[in-house]
């Protein structure tokens, strides 16, 4: 990390020193010779600070932040399979709404488990959820006490 802050603040010295130096010069017959000193100026400051940096530490220390950034995309995944589940239960929960069938649906671990409210709903609701449940594991829990 030291190398990639050398190399950062060693760009930023150039930058700015180059900036000031062209802002301050007054406009005259000498511009040529300004630019030339200064392209000069940028060239020699590079070749110091790429002489002055550990290019193993460098790439050693670029190595290892590719290698850890890797590792927090891996938990997205779970993330992200989490998020496509609840998003189906609650596309279940709208057919069955729409459909007329009262029931509390939850998600219980990777399965998608339905509570009917009126035993006579079951058949439809069987139907239905095989018709439109694709690969999301379901389950009808209970047929209800309801009329």
């Amino acid at each position: 990390m030291e190398t990639i802050r050398h190399v950062a603040l060693g760009c930023c010295v150039i930058s700015t020193v180059a900036g000031m130096i062209r802002v301050f010069w007054p406009d005259n017959g000498f511009a040529p010779v300004i630019n030339a000193v200064l392209a000069l100026y940028i060239i020699t400051a590079a070749l110091q600070m790429i002489r002055g940096t550990d290019w193993k530490m460098l790439s050693t220390e670029m190595y290892r932040l590719a290698v850890t950034e890797q590792t927090p995309a891996d938990s997205y995944e779970a993330y992200g399979k989490q998020l496509g589940m609840e998003s189906s239960v609650e596309a279940v929960r709208t057919i069955l709404a729409q459909a007329g069938i009262d029931a509390a649906v939850q998600l219980q671990g990777d399965t998608c488990r339905i509570t009917l409210l009126h035993a006579g709903d079951r058949t439809r609701a069987e139907s239905i959820l095989a018709a439109s449940c694709g690969t999301l594991p379901y389950e009808i829990v209970a047929g209800g006490e309801a009329p």
